[in-house]
């Protein structure tokens, strides 16, 4: 019978140390009779383990999230260049190869005057039949976005048509002036009537 009331109250001390514990009463000081002690440091060696194996499963989530963060980031459309060496081109020729920056410096260079997002995505079409006008659309307006950010382009806003031009920033007086042999034939007309 005592033996019975020994384990009884063993079983007891177990669960109310469990118990403790999973409620963060961690730091508590508890005496516990020599006969028990076993058993609580295995409970508080479980509760450890436990909590080691939850800290593996966060570094790992981590890990996860800083290798989808990387590999987002070293997208081309985040930079002029691209983190590949790239075959060699012929100056001045479009290539289908380019990165979208390289293809907007492109477009830029053959045209000399500032101009909009849709006169790019179209020269870029004429030239890549094959690509969907909706993924070029956005592709190249989180180039001219990125680009516009981080100051290497100006964006303008023509005040009759609301219609927005990108160009680079030397192409412009201040920010919202850009030198007139920047500006196309057509806006000259519709701001100047020349």
């Amino acid at each position: 019978m005592r033996l019975l009331e020994s384990l009884d109250s063993l079983a007891n001390l177990v669960y109310i140390a469990k118990s403790l514990l999973e409620k963060g009463f961690s730091t508590m000081k508890i005496n516990v009779p020599e006969k028990y002690a076993d058993l609580y440091l295995k409970a508080l060696s479980e509760k450890k383990k436990a909590l080691e194996a939850k800290i593996e499963d966060f570094k790992k989530e981590i890990e996860e999230i800083d290798n989808h963060i990387s590999a987002l980031t070293s997208l081309s459309i985040f930079h002029d260049t691209p983190s590949y060496t790239p075959p060699r081109w012929e100056p001045n020729r479009y290539q289908e190869e380019w990165p979208w920056t390289k293809k907007i410096t492109h477009y830029q260079e053959v045209k000399t005057k500032i101009f909009t997002s849709s006169e790019v995505i179209d020269y870029i079409i004429q030239k890549e039949p094959k690509l969907t006008k909706s993924k070029v659309r956005s592709s190249i307006s989180a180039a001219l976005s990125n680009k516009h950010k981080s100051g290497a382009y100006v964006k303008f806003v023509d005040p009759i048509t609301s219609n927005t031009y990108y160009g680079p920033s030397d192409w412009f007086i201040n920010e919202h002036e850009p030198y007139l042999d920047h500006v196309p034939d057509d806006l000259k007309e519709r701001l100047f009537g020349k």
